[in-house]
């Protein structure tokens, strides 16, 4: 009789959009698991819960810059997060990543000569549109950068005991704005959609510069996020197996 034995991934990463689950599937390992939770930080939560207890638990993908001077690309490693999502109820004010997790991540992009920003970041249930909203954002709060997502996972970590990591990278910079209708090119699941993007474009021809100018962007983002990836996967399984054995400094909310 033949036994299988499941094991689960050692490594668990959760991305909002499909393009960014892409970015790191094409640089992936057996032992790492994609999950795509689709945008907002309810979302996110409902994919992070119910995993393993004791399975590392990460948060990776493109956010929009707060602080001045960050490019298009800049990566961000996270060293906290606060929270101004009301959904769901059981979210703290803030969390912090695992703390020994953080620093062996920076000491990879260190050894690896690969530029980064470490810093708190702000997660917020919709999006921040205007250089001036992020202006006031990052008076208010100090974040180098907004998402939508990473206090989701770091609350299913915290209910599982499980370490977790959170890197993001700029996409949209301080000083630039989004058209909300833009938007419509990605649905609640982060998919991409083609035929609402065209149609808000026919319908606003001056979209296209911005259309133009949010895919470039990405492009960098994308850039750093795989150049990144490609550098902590392994030692993040490495980490991992360690932590296994002595599973304590998991995030916590601060």
């Amino acid at each position: 009789m033949n036994k299988f034995h499941y094991q689960p991934p050692r490594l668990t990463i959760v991305t909002a959009l499909a393009a960014e689950r892409k970015i790191l599937a094409g640089l992936s390992a057996p032992d790492i698991s994609l999950l795509q939770s689709g945008m907002g930080c309810e979302s996110a939560y409902r994919q992070a819960s119910g995993l393993p207890a004791g399975t590392m638990l990460g948060n990776i993908g493109v956010s929009g810059g707060m602080a001045p001077g960050l490019a298009p690309g800049t990566i961000i490693l996270v060293d906290g997060i606060y929270n101004q999502c009301v959904r769901p109820a059981c979210l703290k004010t803030s969390y912090q990543p695992d703390v020994a997790l953080v620093d062996m991540v920076e000491s990879v992009l260190k050894e690896q000569g690969i530029g980064y920003r470490r810093g708190m970041v702000l997660c917020v249930d919709e999006p921040l549109l205007t250089p001036a909203d992020k202006a006031r954002a990052h008076d208010r709060t100090g974040a180098l950068a907004v998402d939508m997502e990473s206090v989701g996972v770091a609350e299913a970590a915290l209910r599982t005991g499980s370490p977790f990591f959170c890197l993001r990278v700029v996409c949209d910079p301080a000083g630039r704005g989004l058209e909300r209708e833009l938007l419509a090119g990605i649905d609640h699941r982060g998919n991409s959609r083609l035929l609402p993007l065209v149609v808000a474009v026919c319908r606003r021809p001056r979209l296209v510069s911005g259309l133009v100018r949010m895919a470039g962007d990405f492009s960098q983002a994308a850039a750093g996020m795989r150049r990144a990836w490609k550098a902590i996967r392994q030692p993040l399984l490495d980490f991992s197996q360690s932590a296994a054995r002595s599973p304590d400094g998991h995030g916590q909310g601060l």
